[in-house]
């Protein structure tokens, strides 16, 4: 057990994320807006981008934790207004709009860093994350944003159901992805919320939770000891264990029952 237990900073940042997401992920289905997390992981990556490239190059900036989020968060709160701004004006057209926005930011992500020997290999760490290699200084700063989070929709729940909703998720997306990568964000978002959308209530986020925590931990052990992508090996168990519990509770897939 004490060789992995190197691995715990590891599974408690991935716990953090699903917590934060897992609530974001309920209010995605119900307002039917499934693309934004990745456009809006996809505008966090490209705020990376500015930060790796420009910002950390300045004397203000260079070097800190601040600087390699000031970009992301920039760009992810920039996004974010726009689409609350257009959500009730262009609804029928929201998706296509936000799936349009996600092509554009990767784009640009990819122009900006093509004249780097090293780009692919930044392009790849956005994409797929560098949770397996989280440490205790990547864990406090998501679990206080993540708690303050919490905080805030439980004394004022109304927020998360107006324009709220894209503020905090203009914030918590840029620190998540900067762990997950943009694949295991989007799973982490979509997959526990998905599985249990038929459950209401306390059973809701205990089943998510549940289907999350499986999911991360076996994904991170199968990516330790088999020396694997950790984002790409945990969206497959994280899939593996949804449609698990799928088959084990029908009403959460209704179609199911019929296979």
């Amino acid at each position: 057990m004490a060789n992995y237990s190197w691995l715990l900073p590891a599974i408690a940042c991935g716990v953090i994320a699903l917590i934060g997401n897992v609530v974001l992920g309920q209010q995605v289905l119900k307002r039917q807006i499934i693309f934004i997390d990745l456009a809006v992981a996809q505008v966090a990556a490209l705020g990376a981008v500015v930060s790796h490239y420009w910002l950390n190059t300045s004397a203000l900036f260079s070097g800190s934790w601040l600087g390699s989020m000031a970009g992301a968060w920039g760009l992810s709160l920039l996004f974010c207004s726009f689409i609350a701004f257009i959500e009730t004006r262009y609804k029928q057209h929201l998706e296509p709009l936000i799936g349009s926005l996600f092509a554009v930011s990767a784009s640009l992500a990819i122009i900006l860093v093509s004249k780097d020997p090293h780009g692919a290999d930044f392009i790849q760490n956005i994409l797929n994350g560098q949770l397996l290699w989280a440490t205790w200084d990547d864990f406090w700063p998501l679990a206080i944003i993540t708690a303050l989070m919490l905080i805030v929709i439980l004394r004022w729940p109304q927020f998360m159901e107006g324009k709220g909703f894209y503020i905090i998720f203009a914030l918590l997306m840029p620190i998540t992805v900067k762990l997950t990568g943009i694949y295991l964000e989007f799973a982490l978002l979509v997959i526990p919320a998905l599985c249990a959308s038929s459950i209401k209530g306390r059973q809701f986020f205990i089943a998510s939770i549940g289907i999350g925590c499986v999911g991360i931990i076996t994904g991170i052990v199968a990516s330790a000891y088999y020396d694997l992508p950790s984002g790409a090996s945990i969206v497959i168990t994280l899939f593996i264990t949804g449609m698990i519990f799928g088959w084990t509770h029908k009403k959460a897939f209704p179609a199911l029952s019929r296979c």
